[in-house]
């Protein structure tokens, strides 16, 4: 049963890779559309506005299932640990629409109210609508000073951006699909822009 269950998980993970693919290949495309194509209209051509930076701190918590959810508990660790850390964020492309394909790096440090020190390091390309939904996926890198060893997974996250005046407030939710189970992450931010 573990072989189909592994087999998903890998089917699941080139899947998500092959969207990340196409989601660059998509924004890509777009922009050398709108520079090599002068005969479409104007009002329907991609217009590139200028990048804005929407850094910020984060602060929330990861859940752990599985496999990883057993050994924490085996070690008198809980299944859940804060997480706190920064969000560095690039817009690649601002449409005059609103819509914004973004890049976008979390440094989180997890795990110190349980005396516990695990590092984190999530890459993501995702995209932004007018309204603030936001979707993004991307690798991440974790490293645990107790265990002494490093994992990777792949990220899956989705959210919402809400401005309130010159402050931006993301709440977000990811997936982390890793060996071991899969880790439920929410966070809140701000940004001020």
């Amino acid at each position: 049963m573990s072989h189909t269950i592994s087999g998903k998980i890998f089917q699941l993970r080139a899947a998500l890779a092959a969207a990340t693919i196409a989601v660059a290949g998509l924004v890509t495309g777009a922009n050398a559309a709108a520079a090599q194509a002068p005969d479409v209209p104007a009002d329907r051509q991609v217009k590139q506005l200028p990048r804005q930076q929407l850094s910020g701190p984060r602060f929330g918590f990861t859940v752990f299932t599985g496999d990883v959810a057993d050994q924490r508990d085996a070690a008198g660790l809980e299944p859940i640990m804060s997480q706190f850390g920064w969000q560095f964020e690039t817009q690649i492309v601002s449409l005059s629409s609103g819509n914004q394909a973004l890049m976008e790096w979390v440094v989180l440090i997890g795990g110190v109210e349980q005396d516990e020190f695990n590092a984190s390091l999530g890459w993501l390309t995702g995209y932004r609508l007018e309204n603030g939904v936001e979707l993004g996926v991307g690798p991440n890198i974790s490293y645990s000073k107790d265990s002494r060893k490093t994992t990777t997974s792949m990220l899956v996250a989705a959210g919402a951006t809400m401005p309130f005046g010159d402050l931006y407030v993301p709440v977000n939710m990811a997936v982390s699909m890793a060996k071991g189970g899969p880790r439920v992450t929410a966070l809140l931010g701000w940004i001020v822009g």
